[in-house]
């Protein structure tokens, strides 16, 4: 795999077995070999069922991690912290919007095309493509939950700076939050992010959320940026793991840009 090569990868959502089913087959059980059926039909350069595979399956399988390093050689990647902003918290006041940017909510966001895509692609090594189709198969459309786009523009010819989206529910132990599901803003424009975190702060306050939370990774600029603007950082419930068919994971490791949006956590 090369930079700037698009490829496909798989997200294992869910993985399971009837409890009187789990030692069919032998050991080490039937769901290792579910999973390395799985592994020879859909992943790799010699997948039977699709060409090209895909270059590697994530997940986070906490309760089967022991079996998944075990039995399929799943690596972890990293910890999911998480960062978190407390609205509850007493004399709380949402971050100053800059007068570089206006900020909007949207419902639409098919019609933005590669814009979204365009103002992260140059500083993303390896990452899910969010364009406006992408933004708008994942979140616009989904059959059973709402989000929202916090929107950041330029106050002078309105161009798009950054975009976010926001739901409200739950992550892990946290019940009832504000959820950042996905951000997309440039690392070098800090008035985009300081008004994306705006947008945000005013819409947990308008739905009555204690805690706005999100994950991105601890490499990613903005990991650091968020805590400079007054979020913190807890520990993490979960850890991404993967299998590569491809790149080492350590590679992978080092380059590769998420949040919450890519799980189905959200």
């Amino acid at each position: 795999m090369s930079e700037g090569e698009e490829v496909t990868i798989g997200g294992v959502c869910d993985a399971y077995v009837l409890p009187e089913h789990r030692r069919a087959g032998g050991r080490p059980g039937l769901i290792v070999h579910v999973v390395r059926m799985l592994h020879e039909c859909w992943c790799g350069p010699d997948a039977a069922l699709v060409r090209p595979g895909h270059v590697l399956l994530y997940g986070y399988p906490y309760p089967i991690w022991r079996v998944a390093r075990r039995y399929l050689d799943s690596e972890m990647v990293r910890d999911m912290d998480v960062l978190f902003r407390e609205l509850a918290a007493p004399g709380f006041r949402p971050v100053p919007l800059p007068g570089s940017c206006v900020v909007e909510e949207h419902a639409e966001v098919r019609a933005l095309g590669d814009e979204p895509w365009r103002l992260v692609a140059g500083g993303t090594p390896f990452g899910l493509v969010r364009d406006g189709a992408f933004l708008d198969w994942r979140y616009a459309r989904h059959p059973q939950r709402e989000y929202r786009f916090v929107v950041a523009r330029d106050a002078g010819d309105g161009r798009l700076r950054g975009l976010a989206v926001y739901r409200r529910g739950g992550y892990a132990a946290v019940t009832d939050a504000g959820l950042l599901c996905d951000w997309l803003c440039p690392a070098a424009d800090d008035d985009a992010g300081t008004a994306l975190l705006h947008g945000l702060e005013r819409r947990g306050l308008a739905d009555g959320a204690p805690v706005l939370v999100g994950v991105l990774p601890q490499n990613d600029p903005w990991f650091l940026a968020l805590q400079r603007k007054g979020w913190l950082v807890g520990p993490p419930s979960h850890f991404l793991v993967m299998n590569s068919f491809g790149p080492e994971v350590r590679w992978l490791r080092d380059r590769w840009r998420f949040t919450l949006g890519d799980s189905d956590l959200v």
